[in-house]
């Protein structure tokens, strides 16, 4: 397990474009997160942890934009979402249109794994597309072998049970992850905005993308680049970038800004215009 913070009033890098307003989560609760096993880090992105502590009447709404990724999560005390009654071991599969939303109350904690995208794989052969926008009790993925949900609910203090129930479950490559994660890292490229330049960039078709993106992820490759403009539009207004609206759609990828603005708005809930005016309020 690497070195990582328990908790921090700086905005953790990996919170940009991930969760919406993060200055305004992190002057209301305690965000962690530690780096798993060396042997899992093919797979799992990180352990993170969310703990709070409101006011009996108070309840505090956040957001999150998600890569389309997969998340195992222990959740006790006020959490409340739509699909799901509260706390709970639970898997929430990727999310692939707007925001996720989560009410917190009371006190409370979370502590996550978050895998890498197509990560999920080598645990096991699950139906990615059953749970796509949906939140499912870990026990029906994992029976017998779900964790504990009376792991701490701190990341660094949870990461050896977590890392030692994943190395439980015996990971290993599928076939063609290799392929999977070569075309991911072309797609992250910012010189790629759209399925015809995957396509060119990878040498395969748009058919065969789709398929492989379908099973790995669970996501078509065309709604993953899309999201992936957004949350990098998202993640570069809450850093204060001075760009205009207009240059920082074209400098991400997009050439008419009314498709700039209608996609940030099905993703974020919000123009990109009024997202920025909000988070300049909340921090002035």
């Amino acid at each position: 397990m690497g070195p990582g913070p328990d908790w921090t009033n700086a905005t953790p890098p990996q919170m940009y474009g991930h969760v919406l307003r993060p200055d305004e989560l992190l002057a209301r609760a305690a965000y962690g997160f530690a780096e798993p096993d060396p042997r899992l880090a093919r797979w799992v992105e990180r352990y993170w942890s969310v703990r709070w502590e409101f006011a009996d009447d108070e309840i505090f709404h956040t957001s999150t934009l998600d890569d389309p990724s997969v998340h195992v999560t222990v959740e006790r005390g006020g959490v409340l979402r739509a699909g799901t009654s509260g706390a709970g071991v639970w898997v929430t599969g990727p999310v692939s249109k707007g925001r996720f939303d989560v009410s917190l109350t009371g006190t409370g904690g979370v502590i996550g794994v978050k895998l890498r995208v197509g990560g999920v794989s080598a645990f096991g052969d699950y139906d990615l597309g059953a749970v796509r926008d949906r939140t499912v009790p870990a026990h029906a993925w994992f029976g017998d072998h779900t964790p504990s949900a009376g792991l701490p609910l701190d990341a660094q203090h949870a990461a050896p049970a977590l890392d030692a129930w994943l190395l439980s479950l015996a990971p290993r490559e599928p076939a063609g992850a290799d392929t999977f994660r070569h075309v991911l890292a072309v797609l992250e490229s910012p010189d790629v905005p759209s399925l015809a330049a995957l396509a060119e960039r990878t040498g395969m078709s748009a058919r065969t993308l789709q398929r492989l993106f379908r099973r790995f992820v669970g996501v078509g490759p065309k709604r993953m680049l899309v999201r992936a403009r957004v949350m990098d539009a998202v993640a570069a207004i809450d850093r204060g970038d001075p760009r205009s609206t207009t240059a920082l759609a074209y400098d991400l990828g997009w050439f008419d800004q009314s498709h700039f603005v209608r996609d940030f708005r099905t993703v974020t809930g919000e123009t990109p215009g009024a997202y920025g005016v909000r988070d300049r309020e909340g921090t002035s």
